[in-house]
């Protein structure tokens, strides 16, 4: 089954400007808006250039609300008529990943020119987001032109470097908290892969996730430093066997799985259709079975990663310059992607108990856990509603965001941060296209997420 088979409702809001919209995505792609960590090599002309195409191509927005400007990142404030309810947040980044040097042939269409083709529009942002920006410039200015007044206040928050390191986002963040503004959610992408729930226990059952966290994030670096030598006397050993024998003692010693409160209550939700044993039994008393239900998920390729706190070794620096030579100073780096309650200190406090004192433990960088979203809230629960409402019979299950999204830094003035993009579109055209060649979205898949975020607005800020 294609993903657009699970669609419904494509004739909701048929006064709504499809070919528009279409028109907006294709020349906002044209745009080249390429984010490097050397932001020397950025073109903010590009930025300054999509800020007056938006401006023009979505009057209404900018008319009936107010525009600020934090470096490159926008923040619209469309007011709402009910000061007591909290604002919405609805966030996309208009930065896009560079497109590989030596790659450009092997586009079908070139990267930045939007093309309306074959079904799709091509370019770099298609999926990743600029999908997700014109879509919710879309919705807002579609319920402006039907003359429509938001009772609850929203933001419009566009960051300018998510895919380096999300200034854009902590500024906006950082701005709304010095208001005191406290927000009922936020939507950003993430999630949205749909997928069979048999190894739930639960075959002919389609489910799709909606991030409401992210995983932590370490490199790990490891030092081991010998005298070196000629390999004929290795009798103290040598840095590379230390350092391996540290790798392994790393990979042989995980810290224990976790189940948290989203797992739980996915299998709960799902419990009536989880028809396979041993699952079956194990549902039916959750509590009392937790490690039966942790040793399940961590025996699964599709499952391990939202119980357990990942490891994998992904650099060592060259060892000697001869086979005969044993060498002096050795590194290597471990990625670990940490599930919650994992820190970054509790890890390392975990493998100092069981590393050889000589290797030196030190992190390159690392970031925290995000905190989970409250899976009973108001935004959880409107956006699972709008969703069932658009793609049957999918159930729409509460998960960690296996990526990370500028979702993180507005947790601090929010309890439901959302990571969905509504753009469900196939799974083989996304795994080519995000981050990589032949980019593109189908016409139907974007049409589809717009009737959403519009739908999205309705329900819960008008």
């Amino acid at each position: 089954m294609k993903n657009v088979d699970l669609f419904q409702h494509e004739n909701d809001f048929s006064d709504f400007d499809g070919e528009s919209a279409l028109r907006h995505l294709s020349e906002a792609i044209s745009f080249e808006t390429t984010g490097y960590m050397d932001t020397t090599r950025v073109r903010y002309e590009e930025f300054t250039a999509l800020h007056d195409f938006l401006q023009k191509s979505f009057p209404l927005v900018f008319q009936n609300g107010t525009l600020e400007k934090i470096g490159y990142s926008l923040l619209i404030t469309l007011p709402g008529s009910d000061t007591s309810s909290k604002p919405a947040l609805f966030m996309a980044h208009q930065d896009v990943v560079p497109v590989i040097a030596g790659t450009e042939k092997d586009w079908r269409h070139p990267p930045f020119s939007g093309d309306i083709a074959d079904g799709f529009i091509w370019g770099r942002g298609a999926m990743d987001i600029k999908e997700m920006l014109i879509g919710i410039l879309e919705a807002a200015e579609y319920h402006l032109h039907a003359g429509k007044c938001f009772r609850r206040t929203i933001y419009l928050a566009f960051g300018e470097d998510e895919e380096t390191c999300s200034t854009g986002a902590k500024g906006i963040s950082k701005l709304l908290e010095s208001r005191g503004v406290e927000l009922e959610f936020v939507l950003d992408e993430g999630a949205g892969d749909v997928t069979r729930a048999v190894d739930y226990g639960a075959p002919g059952i389609l489910v799709c996730p909606i991030g409401i966290y992210e995983k932590g994030y370490a490199d790990l670096k490891l030092s081991v430093k010998s005298r070196g030598g000629h390999s004929s006397n290795p009798f103290h050993g040598t840095s590379l066997g230390v350092l391996a024998k540290a790798i392994t003692t790393i990979l042989d010693h995980p810290v224990p799985p976790h189940l948290p409160e989203c797992v739980k209550r996915t299998l709960e939700e799902l419990a009536p259709d989880i028809k396979e044993e041993p699952m079956a039994g194990y549902v039916r008393d959750i509590d009392n079975n937790t490690e039966n239900i942790l040793r399940w998920f961590s025996e699964r390729e599709s499952l391990y990663h939202q119980v357990q706190t990942t490891i994998a070794p992904t650099q060592i620096t060259p060892g000697a310059p001869s086979g005969n030579v044993m060498p002096q100073a050795m590194e290597a780096v471990i990625n670990f992607r940490l599930a919650p309650p994992d820190t970054p200190e509790d890890l390392l406090a975990h493998y100092r108990k069981w590393v050889d004192s000589g290797v030196t433990m030190e992190y390159v960088q690392c970031v925290a856990p995000s905190r989970p979203s409250e899976i009973d809230s108001y935004g959880f629960k409107s956006l699972r509603k709008v969703l069932e409402h658009y793609f049957a019979p999918l159930k729409f299950i509460p998960v960690q965001n296996r990526g990370a999204t500028d979702a993180r830094y507005y947790e601090n003035i929010c309890r439901c941060c959302l990571r969905f993009g509504p753009f469900l579109e196939e799974e083989d055209i996304s795994a080519e296209g995000i981050h990589g060649t032949n980019e593109r979205i189908s016409i139907r898949t974007y049409l589809q997420g717009i009737r959403v975020l519009i739908k999205l607005m309705e329900e819960t800020c008008l």
